[in-house]
């Protein structure tokens, strides 16, 4: 037997189905345009009409709530799934300030759970388009958005994959387990927002520094934040790089540095602190600028970059070194080919040898060397 209710939604549904298709379209252009912002990164976006098969479903659970197709709020729906836990305030906000929202309901999942207990949370939103003329078409339409961070979202997967939507008949040691799981995710999502916000205080103390001109101890750590802070202020780096830019008649290029390139480059040499780095740029300043030289000759560039100083310190630093440590860092560079990382290594045995000798015949000559001869000739 036929659910008049039934037919007479669906044939509604069929109606109404390339309205709702045109108000997923529309809702994707107000999201990009008008919530979506680079302070804050969704994880996803997805969207989705309510199959026949989904609402005939829902009509024959809870028909007697439903007089119209208008009352289910939910055939069209948005899930937005954000990074971190404390986005999801402020992507709701927008969502505010934007639709029209209906607070009947509205759920907020996080707060309508039970204190004592742990569980999926997240906030759900039904709403309406503005009151303006160009959503006139969608005028009466409620639509769903969900808005959840990224470990509220693994939560609810995996809980929908379980199976597990209602407590009755499930034993307690297993709801206790749910529970245990529940928490440690909302654990996890909180640590991770203050972990965030840590990080951007380090960065603004780091920021007060530079402006105020001061030098970091030579303990600090070389991270992605101090190390853009080292390559801007550093006496040393900037000196050596000065010379280098003047003793061969190039010009600087300007880039926006890679930190997350340079810092697996000096951890590959185990480089932690800022005083290390600088250390070896003074020691080994001499055939640095040699291996700069001979980089530059090579290329034919007539410029370089600030960066390019630590490719040339890592030159000197594997020179003398087996020709499988010297594979064993270019492989840190994904994009170079078997050829490439081969053809390097033997420059840097190259320069090596070539700055080794050189050195050799300027020690024939020095002060120390002519002294010392002249003494033992008038012995």
């Amino acid at each position: 037997m036929k659910n008049v209710k039934v037919e007479r939604f669906l044939k509604k549904y069929n109606k109404m189905l390339p309205i709702y298709s045109e108000a997923v379209d529309v809702i994707k252009e107000i999201l990009d345009e008008k919530i979506v912002n680079k302070e804050y990164k969704f994880q996803s976006i997805n969207f989705r009409i309510k199959t026949k098969e989904s609402l005939t479903r829902k009509i024959h659970d809870k028909g007697r709530k439903y007089q119209r197709l208008s009352d289910i709020t939910d055939i069209v729906g948005v899930r937005i799934v954000t990074f971190m836990e404390d986005q999801v305030d402020i992507v709701a906000e927008k969502i505010k300030d934007f639709f029209v929202v209906d607070e009947k309901n509205t759920i907020d999942k996080r707060k309508a759970v039970d204190p004592r207990s742990f569980g999926y949370m997240s906030l759900h939103y039904v709403v309406s388009f503005p009151l303006e003329e160009r959503y006139k078409k969608f005028r009466g339409l409620r639509f769903e958005i969900q808005i959840r961070s990224l470990l509220q979202h693994t939560w609810a997967t995996i809980e929908h994959d379980l199976g597990y939507k209602s407590r009755i008949g499930i034993p307690d040691e297993l709801i206790r387990s749910f529970s245990r799981v529940a928490s440690l995710l909302e654990l996890a999502d909180k640590e991770f927002v203050n972990i965030k916000q840590d990080l951007i205080k380090y960065e603004g103390e780091i920021h007060n520094l530079m402006k105020m001109g001061k030098n970091m101890p030579s303990d600090s750590p070389l991270n992605n934040i101090t190390i853009r802070y080292f390559m801007e202020n550093s006496v040393i780096l900037n000196n050596l790089f000065k010379e280098i830019l003047e003793e061969f008649n190039l010009k600087e290029e300007i880039r926006e540095e890679a930190p997350v390139e340079i810092i697996k480059l000096l951890d590959y040499f185990k480089l932690k602190k800022i005083g290390s780095l600088e250390t070896i740029l003074q020691s080994k300043k001499k055939e640095i600028i040699f291996v700069s030289n001979k980089l530059i000759q090579e290329t034919e560039e007539n410029t370089m970059e600030k960066r390019g100083i630590f490719y040339s310190m890592a030159y000197v630093l594997l020179g003398g070194k087996p020709l499988s440590e010297k594979l064993k860092f270019l492989e840190l560079f994904k994009i170079l080919t078997d050829d490439e990382r081969k053809q390097m290594s033997e420059m840097m045995e190259k320069y090596h040898l070539e700055y080794r000798n050189r050195s050799k015949k300027t020690a024939k000559y020095s002060l120390k060397n002519i002294i010392f001869r002249t003494k033992k000739g008038e012995k």
